[in-house]
């Protein structure tokens, strides 16, 4: 099995009989990207591995750890591939070492051998089904608890949050960050880190990028709060450790089968979801967008935009429009040409070629897009007929 992202990479496109330049041509991007994915000298966003992901069929999460769940066979048994993961992560001398002392070198601590897994999206069924009873919303402090972390606060100037594993694990938050969703998905990013054996650095920093602009209008931080409702930047990371940890905090704190039956039982409306998202899960209504996206990535997109530019995008399998520039003809567009004074949502139909690049021209797409007059950002999904 290829051990790195680009080897996978290149790997699979080879395996498909695919140019550099026809998988480039699928993805949406430019050759030059591709080679340098494969060459190692540039790693992919995880909006690109996305976009491979579709094109290369297979999993992201193949791409990302290398473990394709959808093969019956497996050339080896469950253990030792968690071992492998383990061992690819340590010096030669340390990959001589049993598979307990290896596991406590990895994480400073014991574990339990029948309580190891593979991947995030595991740990973090496990534990939710056995600490949490299967039950909403996600206490993270409580799991912090229940793993002997300790949780402070204070102000911190490289990140939104801490981790630091040496002695005894600590987490610290940024209390600047006053918006209780955003504090927790950064407590479950930085706990992911904690619980993955493989991850082994001695701290990880939960990383934020404020934008310049908001905080030269509000320089008291008050539009953290604004800002988290609508998204978090640290979902553009290009380090495989950081994406790992997201699924973890996304996985615990939205559960794949309670999506799975609020995503059948509720139509797919900005307003329903942003309920879901306040009320059941306690996450912001940019991360359940994404997360809908996941399950049904035929059918939606969701776009965040500002003073009239494209600056986020999470798509299924059809390619977003390459350009930052957003289509007039959009519902997006109309709130920067006649901004609203509060919250509100623009609806309707509209041509494909507004939001997709590989459109037909009779094609038509419904989208929602909702405006913050804080921010004066708009947060829009794109739902695609006939899929």
């Amino acid at each position: 099995m290829p051990n790195s992202i680009n080897e996978r990479i290149k790997n699979r496109r080879k395996e498909l009989k695919l140019s550099q330049v026809e998988l480039a041509n699928l993805v949406g991007l430019k050759p030059p990207a591709i080679s340098q994915y494969e060459s190692g000298a540039r790693k992919p966003s995880f909006e690109a591995l996305r976009k491979l992901s579709f094109a290369l069929k297979v999993s992201t999460e193949y791409l990302v750890s290398g473990i394709d769940k959808k093969k019956k066979q497996q050339p080896l048994e469950h253990t030792d591939r968690v071992i492998l993961k383990i061992l690819n992560s340590l010096t030669e001398q340390d990959k001589e070492k049993v598979v307990e002392y290896a596991t406590f070198l990895a994480t400073g601590r014991k574990i339990k051998m029948d309580t190891l897994f593979e991947t995030p999206v595991d740990y973090a069924n496990y534990y939710f089904e056995e600490l949490f009873q299967q039950q909403l919303p996600i206490d993270i402090y409580m799991l912090a608890k229940e793993l002997g972390i300790k949780v402070f606060e204070d102000d911190l100037e490289e990140g939104e949050g801490l981790l630091t594993q040496v002695d005894h694990p600590i987490i610290l938050l940024d209390k600047k960050i006053t918006f209780e969703n955003r504090k927790k998905f950064t407590l479950a990013t930085l706990i992911g880190h904690y619980i993955l054996p493989w991850h082994l650095k001695s701290s990880y920093i939960s990383r934020k990028y404020y934008p310049p602009q908001i905080e030269r209008k509000a320089p008291n931080n008050n539009w953290q709060q604004e800002e988290a409702a609508f998204g978090h930047s640290t979902l553009l990371t290009e380090e495989v450790e950081e994406m790992e940890a997201h699924e973890f905090a996304f996985n615990i704190l939205m559960p794949p089968k309670d999506l799975t039956i609020d995503f059948i039982q509720h139509n797919a409306t900005i307003q329903k979801l942003k309920e879901l998202a306040d009320k059941k899960y306690q996450v912001s209504l940019f991360v359940l967008l994404n997360r809908l996206v996941d399950f049904a990535e035929d059918k939606y997109a969701v776009v965040q935009s500002e003073e009239s530019k494209i600056i986020k995008r999470f798509q299924g399998k059809r390619n977003l429009i390459s350009t930052s520039d957003l289509d007039q003809r959009s519902f997006a567009a109309s709130f920067f040409i006649t901004p609203s004074k509060v919250e509100e949502t623009r609806e309707g139909e509209v041509p494909s070629s507004c939001w997709f690049a590989d459109n037909n021209e009779s094609e038509t797409v419904y989208e929602q897009s909702i405006y913050n007059p804080k921010l004066k950002k708009v947060l829009t999904l794109l739902t695609i007929h006939g899929s």
